[in-house]
């Protein structure tokens, strides 16, 4: 019996021995389409996820007016602009845009005890748009893509609890309009892959 079982350890190591000989199989790269439509499902998610939270934002701290924030990214594109939007600039303007949003996000939550109500929210949407920042990253160097070097906003110290009202306010506003773009600027740049 152990002389049967050593002989099959011999086989087996001789056939182990024999296979390092063959070169590694090689892997078929991915469709970098298919990380794009991960991150058009995400982007869509988030866009989702920022509408319930800008809803549930303004029932419990009702605000009059528009309000503004001169740090967030400006949207001024035309649909033709949309249209004509290419891979290196979009995904650079993508990316940096986003941690952009991240960044602001990041200083609405250390906002105090004002919004703590809404942490649980605001630290997942928070996850889920680091997430998205990350892919985004990820795909711009499976492309070769030079990532963004745009400086991000330098943001005031915490103010009244108005102030963060009126801040949240603009901040969940401006992102869900961005994410809406952005969504819509992904699909049109994963059609020119």
């Amino acid at each position: 019996m152990k002389s049967s079982v050593c002989r099959l350890l011999v086989a087996l190591l001789s056939l182990c021995e024999g296979l390092q000989g063959l070169p590694a199989p090689r892997l078929k790269p991915s469709d970098p389409r298919a990380d794009f439509d991960s991150i058009i499902s995400l982007a869509k998610n988030l866009l989702s996820d920022t509408k319930h939270l800008f809803h549930h934002f303004k029932s419990r701290y009702p605000a009059e007016g528009e309000h503004k924030m001169d740090t967030l990214p400006v949207l001024s594109m035309s649909a033709v602009e949309l249209a004509n939007i290419q891979v290196p600039g979009g995904l650079a303007r993508l990316s940096a845009d986003l941690q952009n949003y991240q960044k602001h996000l990041e200083w609405l939550r250390r906002a105090g005890s004002v919004l703590r109500p809404l942490e649980p929210d605001l630290g997942a949407l928070h996850a889920r748009l680091e997430r998205l920042v990350k892919r985004l990253e990820h795909l711009m160097s499976r492309l070769n893509l030079p990532r963004p070097s745009d400086p991000l906003p330098v943001l005031p110290s915490h103010g009244t609890h108005w102030a963060v009202v009126q801040a949240g306010h603009a901040l969940f506003h401006s992102l869900h309009l961005y994410l809406d773009w952005a969504a819509r600027a992904l699909v049109l740049i994963r059609n020119k892959l």
